[in-house]
């Protein structure tokens, strides 16, 4: 158990590679060590303690389940330093689930074998040292084992001595180093401190104010919505790219987009509500930020935006690659329309997004051409890098499979990044199709199209090895393209390009100017009216899985799910010995709290 102790301290110090810098305050320094070594011999005296009933049993089976036990205890670990240099998050069932689904990342079996064959390796190392150290080895005769062991005993206490205190006076050089370490769950005391009167009750209410609430009381919208008729409404149709970053929107990797584009108004600063599928497509249609997920699933209620358009006898053509359950849109975003298209045909993403092509055209086809339709196309190939093997647009050279296991700060991103923008060429063709049908059937003058993208897709670009989305608030994560066309559009003098948008945005600007909405905005949205005046805003808000950002056009201040918070550059840098715009933050606070009872 000592050594696969050790072997974990050991794999553990490559987690130390990705801390944006050493500790400079020594309290922190120490709790680092100490934290790395007492947790890494606590999680391997857990699974000990789990083999115990194993003693019992025959020497073969006995020795065999200890070395499969350690085996994936080890290698889970490993996985876990792979997962966390990409995403700066540790594995949980909810990662898990995403995986598996495809929604974070999809792996090559070239991956899953070098995965297989790597447990295979450690498994046998495991059974020969198991084997080994039941011969009684002399070293094992030694007391240096109990040696060891007392010193992992102070750690563990040092550890826990330290964060108590850290977490009394919200000193965040010390606890936001426990998010670098798996299941690391350091004491707190704070009720004890305060008895002692050795806690900074301003610091503490302060952090506690910027955390996330999980309640599940809604108030939504505000005020019941004030309407006026619609005597002709107009179709609309969103268009999303999964992955899309900014910079692949241009007249070489997206010809028929960007010709496209040119009819209407192109958002140059546009931000996503989030740096992953859920929060982007949860804001699109909510005009919300993704901190409120949690309670409108709870309350499966759907989107202002879509229920109004229900009731002016819009159509609805829901068409997704990805399924709509995971995550769970069919519990939320449409969770009030019926017989609701939940998954696609298709073995990859290039023939999903193949299938929903065709799909959507069957489906407009046949609509009822006396209503209102609303279209939503969802894309899936950027974010699983596909496109059909007889595609005759690549970019070149190009990686053939993408082994996120060979990934790390050094990796040339070109390769990379010629498959990933031939398969956003790949979609632009796609959404060519779906432009020349609405053309053809003499729909385009009649139909506000909007075309954009969930979140972006990061190769490397800041240099702090992040390669794709949900890992942190910097631009190509989270500046994705936003084009609007159709009626009325043009027309608007105040719908600026250089404005700097949010998602959040799009539901008022739809309900005020399409649907017959005249209520303020702020009673159902967190956004603006983009064909209102703007307003000056300095920030915009976005969200992850865990926690929101405030994002300037120069900083960004990443608040995580217990209040504790990061001041970044635009490089998703250190902002050493500067304070964060509180006013900003107090701002945000506002918007995450609005709608909750």
């Amino acid at each position: 158990m000592l050594i696969n102790a050790f072997l974990c301290i050991l794999i553990a110090t490559r987690y130390f590679a990705f801390l944006p810098e050493a500790p400079s305050a020594m309290l922190a320094q120490v709790f680092l060590v100490s934290g790395t070594l007492s947790q890494m011999a606590l999680l391997s005296f857990i699974i000990g303690c789990l083999l115990m009933p194993v003693i019992l049993l025959p020497k073969l089976p006995r020795n065999l389940i200890q070395a499969l036990v350690a085996s994936f205890g080890l290698a889970c670990l490993f996985i876990d330093t792979l997962v966390f240099a990409q995403y700066r998050f540790h594995i949980n069932f909810a990662v898990l689930e995403l995986v598996m689904s495809g929604q974070i990342v999809s792996f090559a079996w070239q991956t899953w074998l070098t995965v297989i064959a790597g447990m295979i390796l450690v498994l046998v190392a495991q059974f020969w040292l198991i084997r080994h150290l039941e011969s009684e080895p002399v070293y094992t005769r030694r007391a240096w084992g109990r040696r060891l062991a007392g010193t992992i005993f102070a750690a563990l206490l040092l550890t826990n001595t330290i964060h108590v205190w850290a977490a009394a006076n919200a000193f965040q050089p010390v606890t936001m180093l426990k998010r670098y370490l798996p299941l690391f769950y350091p004491a707190t005391a704070n009720s004890f401190m305060r008895k002692q009167g050795w806690i900074n009750e301003e610091a503490v209410a302060r952090q506690k104010a910027m955390s996330l609430e999980r309640d599940s009381d809604l108030q939504y919208p505000l005020q019941p919505l004030e309407t006026e008729a619609v005597n002709a409404p107009v179709n609309i149709m969103l268009i999303v790219v999964d992955s899309w970053r900014e910079d692949t929107m241009n007249a070489d990797n997206t010809p028929n987009i960007w010709q496209f584009a040119q009819q209407g108004k192109i958002l140059q600063q546009h931000m996503a509500s989030g740096n992953a599928t859920r929060m982007g497509i949860f804001g699109l249609f909510y005009g919300l930020p993704g901190t409120y997920w949690h309670s409108f699933l709870v309350n499966q209620q759907p989107p202002v935006l879509i229920t109004r358009m229900q009731e002016l006898g819009y159509q609805t053509g829901i068409f997704g690659a990805a399924q709509l359950q995971s995550p769970e849109f069919d519990r939320t975003v449409f969770a009030s329309i019926k017989n609701l298209r939940i998954r696609s045909d298709g073995n990859t993403p290039a023939e999903l997004d193949r299938d929903i092509t065709d799909d959507w055209s069957a489906w407009y086809a046949e609509r009822d051409q006396t209503q209102p339709a609303f279209s939503f196309l969802f894309y899936d190939a950027p974010h699983g890098y596909d496109f059909p093997p007889d595609y005759a647009h690549r970019y070149e050279p190009m990686l053939e499979v993408i082994n996120y296991l060979e990934l790390n700060n050094d990796s040339d991103p070109q390769a990379f990044m010629n498959r990933y923008k031939t398969s956003v060429h790949y979609v632009d063709s796609l959404i060519k199709e779906v432009l020349d049908t609405l053309r053809e059937q003499g729909e385009l003058e009649n139909t506000l199209v909007i075309i954009t993208g969930d979140h972006g897709q990061e190769m490397n670009d800041n240099k702090l090895n992040y390669w794709g989305h949900n890992s942190n608030f910097t631009r190509p994560q989270v500046q994705v393209p936003f084009i609007m066309a159709g009626p009325g559009v043009n027309q608007q003098s105040a719908l600026e390009t250089e404005r700097m948008s949010s998602h959040h945005d799009l539901p008022p600007t739809l309900l005020k100017n399409y649907l017959g909405v005249i209520s303020d905005p702020q009673d159902y949205a967190v956004g603006e009216d983009l064909f209102a005046e703007p307003s000056g805003r300095e920030w915009l808000l976005a969200a992850k899985y865990s926690g929101y950002a405030v994002i300037t056009e120069d900083t960004i201040l990443e608040v995580g799910a217990t209040g504790q918070y990061e001041y970044l550059d635009s490089t998703n840098r250190e902002l050493k010995n500067q304070e964060p715009d509180f006013t900003h933050l107090q701002e945000a606070l506002e918007q995450i709290s609005r709608f909750r009872k």
